[in-house]
């Protein structure tokens, strides 16, 4: 089984909710990875940091192109704190891929998110030693939209173990130091015997216990294993991100802090349940592809950036003599008829006011659930309901907890269109 994206999902949509709830204060980079973009000629980092409401201007590059891309943001961002010229800056990788049909079973994928803030400040690492090892060869890579692997017997001695060999003759600490060893590669079941000439133990390595679940997740795959060895407790980890060259760093534990199992978090995905399910999910979140026609809808850029704070920031308005709030503007207060109100910021979780089906509006799995969500601190909102591949497990009523999320509308203009949906809590 793999971790599925919603048809309404992407990299955009995954990478938000990753970083979501991590403190936004003082952050003066952004830096996105993803081995699978969804823009050309413009920056997922910006475009990112822009719903998140950072600060204009800071910090904002993109590293696409390889599943090393995870690592190399990680490797650069450290680098740049390590020089002082930036306090605080946000790793995000995301990546979003699905196999052709007949090759799912063949080819490692899964969609996911991971989000890393690094800083001077406290945290729950400290990186120590971080080093790039490029390497000319590629075992195996895509040119001219055609996908070309060298043969196995040769390509893997002459890149991934020579590479491995290089790096390790680079001293770090002692190789019995290491509670965890996480190598991420398709060639890692080679890596034993390399290791252990350098001075390692082979029972150092740490199972990849996410594959199973979610599958290989690219570019945020080794960034999903790092962290899946802090939050087991792991104090001293070596971690070698390998495609076409190898990415290592020295990460030491140095808070437990409060952390939730990734495992844990893992478990409350609903997989598909079957290969038709996938390939229905396939189709419909197939945006990119030749066949796909797009919905010729109204849509206002210029109304979209007026509005930016209600539509996209969930700022809401509070009547400074009643105390009743709105999600939209209003002229008036319609409780007390006073035209004095101030700016508050909204909640992202409510209870379900009223629910509807709706049969017209295009819809990957129709029909759509619309519901009016009274928002927990106040205000109220329509919105569609996501994640009902499976309705019978997600089914709404009036007065169900729910949360929101940010998902993509229905495709117009030749652009994504993101707004917020409502799943169930």
């Amino acid at each position: 089984m793999k971790a599925v994206c919603f048809s309404d999902e992407d990299i955009i949509t995954l990478a938000y909710q990753s970083v979501r709830d991590i403190p936004k204060d003082n952050i003066d980079g952004i830096i996105f990875a993803t081995a699978t973009p969804v823009f050309h000629n413009r920056y997922h980092a910006s475009f990112l940091a822009d719903y998140l409401n950072l600060p204009q201007g800071i910090l904002a590059l993109d590293f696409v192109n390889s599943s090393r891309s995870g690592t190399d943001a990680l490797l650069l961002a450290n680098d740049l704190i390590d020089s002082g010229k930036y306090q605080n800056i946000l790793v995000v990788s995301a990546d979003v891929d699905f196999p052709g049909i007949g090759r799912e079973l063949s080819t490692p994928f899964g969609h996911a998110a991971c989000s890393i803030l690094l800083g001077n400040d406290k945290g729950l690492a400290e990186i120590t030693f971080a080093k790039s090892f490029s390497s000319s060869f590629a075992e195996e890579f895509s040119y001219k939209d055609k996908y070309v692997q060298y043969d196995p017997r040769f390509s893997r001695d002459a890149g991934f173990k020579n590479n491995i060999t290089s790096l390790l003759k680079t001293p770090v600490s002692d190789p019995k130091s290491y509670d965890a060893i996480v190598l991420n590669s398709l060639y890692a079941r080679m890596a034993g015997g390399i290791f252990s000439k350098a001075g390692f133990d082979e029972k150092q390595f740490a199972r990849d216990t996410l594959t199973s679940k979610i599958g290989n997740t690219g570019a945020p795959h080794a960034l999903l294993l790092l962290l899946n060895e802090l939050e087991n407790g792991k104090k001293n980890i070596l971690l070698a991100d390998y495609t076409n060259g190898t990415n290592i760093f020295e990460i030491k534990s140095k808070s437990a802090g409060e952390r939730k199992s990734l495992q844990e978090k893992l478990s409350n995905y609903d997989l598909v349940n079957s290969y038709q399910d996938y390939l229905l999910l396939r189709k419909a979140g197939n945006f990119s592809s030749v066949k796909y026609k797009t919905k010729e809808m109204f849509s206002s850029e210029m109304m979209q950036e007026r509005e930016k704070d209600t539509l996209l920031y969930l700022k809401g308005l509070k009547c400074e003599h009643c105390g009743t709030m709105y999600y939209l503007k209003s002229a008036r207060c319609k409780k007390c008829k006073t035209d004095k109100f101030s700016e508050v910021q909204l909640a992202n979780t409510g209870t379900v006011y009223a629910v509807t089906s709706e049969h017209y509006f295009p819809a990957s799995f129709p029909p759509i659930t619309m519901v009016v969500i009274d928002l927990d601190g106040g205000g109220r909102m329509t919105v569609q309901q996501t994640d009902t591949m499976y309705p019978e497990k997600n089914k709404l009523e009036i007065g169900s907890k729910v949360k929101l999320v940010l998902r993509k509308m229905i495709e117009n203009d030749a652009k994504p269109n993101y707004f917020w949906k409502a799943i169930q809590l």
